[in-house]
């Protein structure tokens, strides 16, 4: 008997599934509080305060997580820095490809501006205006897999997010799918206690 023999897997804590993920409408002032606040387990039917994003790439979505590092405190004395490695400051993140490229979802993705339906011309249409704002739209931000044999749902609800309009660019061409890279900005919500979740929460299915 080895090592590995020793090692008890679970599959049920293994998760493989693509992910859903929509955003908030931008008056949405609430935060869920629990998994069915995003999504209905058993018909899948999304609460009416979020918008799909719809298909994304084969890449799926990553989640970042990242805390800046003190260098600590030099001391003649001593060999080691006191405090050396104790965080600082603590971001996140998330990307993800988008492949439906409608101008609802590069309305949220690129901080556009009003759509407006434009009818009595040649074909219906809709309009969006490219302009400058001085300032992003926060939204709650929520990626859902679905683990593709327990079937078994997580969730993670992202407070204040913000699309990072930084570099964002569509290519429209003959051969490949015009995909959007969308990247968010999770800010922290100050207001909110450390054990509430600051950046946001993970909701986890039991079985």
């Amino acid at each position: 008997m080895g090592l590995t023999d020793n090692v008890t897997v679970t599959r049920n804590n293994v998760y493989r599934g693509a992910c859903q993920v929509a955003v908030s409408n931008a008056t949405y002032t609430s935060f869920p509080g629990e998994l069915e606040s995003v999504i209905n387990p058993t018909t899948y039917a999304l609460d009416s305060a979020y918008s799909p994003l719809g298909g994304t790439s084969e890449d799926g979505v990553v989640l970042r997580r990242t805390a800046e590092l003190f260098d600590g405190i030099p001391i003649d004395q001593r060999r080691t820095a006191l405090d050396e490695g104790e965080p600082e400051a603590w971001s996140m993140e998330a990307e993800v490809t988008l492949m439906e490229t409608d101008l609802e979802n590069l309305q949220i993705a690129w901080e556009g501006g009003t759509l407006v339906d434009i009818t009595g011309s040649v074909v219906n249409q809709k309009m969006m205006p490219l302009g400058a704002p001085a300032a992003f739209t926060e939204r709650v931000f929520v990626i859902i897999q679905e683990d593709v044999k327990s079937s078994r749902i997580r969730v993670a609800a992202l407070r204040k997010t913000t699309a990072m309009v930084d570099g964002s660019e569509i290519n429209m061409q003959k051969t490949d799918a015009t995909g959007l890279a969308f990247k968010i900005k999770v800010r922290a919500d100050e207001t909110v206690a450390e054990h509430h979740g600051p950046f946001g929460k993970m909701f986890e299915e039991t079985l």
